[in-house]
């Protein structure tokens, strides 16, 4: 095309020509205000709206989601160890077996606690008969006190019909001494009479000695019963003593075989056949199946943190195998505040220190117990704070940017190179 007609259809001034030299006079005019950066400028562009929309779900995501490599797997250890000490006699687990509730896990040599057991079952059984042989003085001395309580019954008796005898024979001697007076009587009859009146008088007496005789009887007779009562009551003592001693070496005999006190996983096994354990020596530790995570996130992380939020659990031991789970609790204070030396703030220079606040997570199923799943592995929690909207106020500061960014790259594509600015 000529240059003159090239620059005639720029300018406007050729109308009727044929499309196709205005068509390549349009590319051309396009070209010139490019010129070497057309390719970038496209490419510039492309990026700017490929940056926008991976830049919206990044902030999207960072909006939504919170997530922290300071977190571990956690659970209930439970250390098994013996009540009585002794030799081992019997090992019925292996290391990192899995083993049932009420499984045996170690036999303890019992002929000791055996020979302990049938010892106190004999002192049980003499006591037991002291016992028997107790009760039967109590019975017997309350027996005895009942026979005397009769005798002073008797005695009583005695005293009272002597009493009315000595009472009658002491009226005889009165008239009999009227009638002497009155000579009625010889001094025979009174005589008689006054002799009458002592034996009865004596009489009464020696049957009140006997009344007291059966008293101090019968209070001896009590006192003895009281005796054999205390020395029951000391043997029954001995034999509730004896009983109690039965039981606990029942129980030492018992304790000879230990089980396991929960179902999990045989962990840190340290004992051996023919090892001799002390009381409360930890023989191994079981881990259960029901284990969860614990993460420690940032204090600041914790604005939108609630129970029952989702959570993604990626595993390291598993090569980032992902399970589901979801929040479950949320300590009440930071992890320093409970450590074994907590911080002390108000003492020197403070400087301010982003804290961790422990958070419990939960799976949502249960991992399979084949699984190298222990307290102590490294897992990547990703929980979902909340549910991210793109509302409109968002979307129109996204496009505002995005626009800028391409009026930015149109700019440095339109604007004159040096090489023209030098023309």
């Amino acid at each position: 095309m000529p240059e003159t007609l090239e620059r005639d259809l720029r300018e406007g001034r050729h109308q009727y020509v044929p499309a196709d030299w205005r068509s390549r006079a349009r590319k051309a005019s396009l070209h010139d205000r490019f010129g070497k950066r057309f390719k970038p400028t496209v490419v510039g562009i492309g990026l700017v709206l490929v940056l926008a929309v991976v830049g919206l779900y990044f902030f999207a995501q960072s909006m939504s989601y919170e997530s922290t490599d300071d977190a571990f797997i956690d659970g209930h250890i439970t250390n098994v160890a013996p009540k009585i000490a002794g030799r081992i006699d019997k090992v019925f687990i292996n290391d990192n077996q899995l083993v049932k509730k009420g499984d045996p896990i170690v036999e303890i040599d019992p002929r000791d606690y055996d020979a302990q057991l049938r010892q106190k079952q004999a002192a049980l059984e003499s006591t037991k008969a002291q016992a028997t042989a107790a009760q039967a003085g109590v019975d017997q001395q309350i027996a005895r006190v009942k026979s005397l309580q009769a005798t002073l019954d008797q005695d009583k008796a005695d005293q009272r019909s002597s009493e009315a005898q000595a009472d009658q024979i002491a009226d005889n001697l009165r008239r009999q001494q009227d009638l002497y007076d009155h000579h009625v009587v010889s001094i025979q009859d009174l005589t008689n009479a006054r002799d009458s009146n002592r034996s009865a008088e004596a009489n009464v007496d020696s049957a009140k000695m006997k009344v007291l005789s059966a008293e101090a009887g019968i209070a001896a007779g009590q006192a003895e019963v009281r005796t054999f009562a205390a020395l029951l009551q000391y043997v029954l003592a001995q034999e509730l003593e004896n009983e109690a001693n039965v039981e606990t070496a029942q129980l030492n005999d018992s304790y000879t075989k230990v089980f396991a006190p929960e179902s999990g996983r045989v962990t840190r096994k340290s004992v051996e056949l023919g090892d001799y354990v002390q009381v409360g020596q930890n023989l191994l530790a079981l881990i259960p199946s029901n284990i969860w995570v614990t993460a420690n996130f940032k204090e600041n992380q914790l604005r939108l943190m609630r129970p029952g939020q989702p959570v993604e659990i990626k595993v390291d031991a598993l090569g980032g195998k992902t399970f589901k789970g979801h929040v479950d609790s949320i300590q009440m204070g930071s992890g320093a505040a409970f450590s074994l030396l907590p911080p002390e703030n108000a003492t020197g220079n403070y400087v301010k220190v982003v804290q961790r606040v422990p958070v419990k997570i939960l799976f949502d199923s249960i991992p399979d117990a084949g699984l190298p799943l222990g307290p102590g592995e490294s897992v990547l929690p990703t929980v979902k704070v909340q549910d991210f909207h793109y509302s409109g106020f968002r979307l129109l500061v996204a496009a505002a940017v995005t626009g800028v960014a391409i009026l930015g790259v149109l700019w440095w594509g339109t604007r004159p190179s040096k090489a023209k600015k030098n023309t």
